[in-house]
């Protein structure tokens, strides 16, 4: 086995779901020249990762494909592995070279001799272990992982200093996501907010993307602005950092949901229009998951009927309660005086 390219050109938490599996492509081939084609917005994310030898950046526009190419065209794969993937990557597809290309995709522009069939609800990471299983691979367990350098480290832990802000005394809340479908209403995060600033002795610090800068600016300016922050402008890796070092991270089924999993920090984690069967913790222990989902008011359970839902019919209070419940059961090993009584 001498080369193999992996496609995840998706979402970040998409391609996070594939650390596992190159994992174990590595171990089981551990001389192959392991190559991961990954959108351009992700591509520090996996920088670091001593599975993949060389991370390849991807865009879907048109007109930026052709340099993709000629550097894919290069090389002849032993496997091309589409582990996540649109449309758009059929333009790519030309300039590949490869003995074989497996997906696990039911779209049509895969070809269907080249479909691995999962015809029940599994999770994301689970499709991707199956399908290496194709090539003979043993899958190396589930869990998701991120790796950091030197330089990550050092400029999360200078934001950190900066905002006298130590580990596991702040609490992270990542108010964005990929679509409006995926998101909490904005005002219910300022309530939340306000409620965990007032009942409790944590720092906070408040995540998004570019689309969520005002509202994260327009909250601190209203809530106390020495223990509500943000990490606006920190980059990706740095950022992840920081919510590694997190007492607990609050967010929606979104990329740094899966951060926070693949951290193994507790997190209070919403779910909308997702199952979270297939989108949420994988093989995760039970006090790093607080799930919470519109149509669920008791235990998850293989069983579950989730039906989809909507993310404005879940209230503060019970977001709240189930911080309180996170905090306490992921206390272990912590100060006592971390929560205000």
């Amino acid at each position: 086995m001498k080369k193999i390219l992996v496609v995840s050109t998706t979402g970040m938490g998409d391609s996070l779901w594939g650390t596992p599996a190159l994992r174990a492509l590595k171990k089981s081939f551990p001389d192959s020249d392991l190559h991961f084609l990954v959108n351009s917005h992700w591509e520090k994310l996996f920088a670091g990762n001593p599975n993949i030898d060389r991370v390849i950046p991807y865009s879907p526009k048109w007109f930026h494909q052709p340099r993709i190419g000629l550097k894919l065209f290069g090389c002849r794969y032993d496997h091309v592995l589409i582990f996540h993937a649109n449309k758009d990557i059929t333009r790519l597809l030309p300039w590949l070279r490869y003995r074989s290309l497996l997906a696990h995709q039911n779209s049509v522009w895969i070809p269907e001799k080249r479909r691995v069939r999962i015809d029940s609800l599994v999770h994301g990471i689970q499709r991707r272990l199956i399908l290496i299983s194709k090539i003979g691979v043993k899958t190396d367990g589930g869990q998701m992982e991120l790796f950091f350098n030197e330089a990550d480290r050092t400029d999360a832990n200078a934001f950190l200093k900066q905002k006298l802000l130590s580990p596991k005394k702040y609490i992270y809340i990542n108010i964005g996501a990929s679509g409006a479908h995926r998101r909490w209403p904005e005002n219910r995060f300022f309530e939340l907010a306000e409620i965990i600033l007032k009942q409790t002795n944590y720092k906070i610090i408040l995540g998004g993307g570019p689309g969520e800068k005002q509202h994260i600016h327009d909250m601190r300016k209203i809530l106390d602005p020495d223990r509500c922050l943000d990490s606006i402008g920190i980059p990706l890796k740095p950022d992840s950092f920081i919510i590694g070092q997190a007492r607990l991270l609050i967010t929606c089924d979104t990329g740094p949901m899966h951060i926070g999993f693949a951290l193994e920090v507790p997190t209070v984690a919403l779910f909308g229009p997702y199952d979270p069967r297939g989108t949420g913790p994988f093989e995760l222990e039970k006090n790093k998951c607080f799930m919470i989902h519109p149509t669920v008011l008791g235990e998850f359970s293989p069983e579950t009927d989730f039906g989809g839902g909507d993310l404005n019919k879940i209230g503060v209070t019970r977001v709240w309660d189930k911080v309180q419940e996170a905090l306490t059961h992921s206390s272990a090993g912590l100060p006592s005086d971390t929560e205000k009584h």
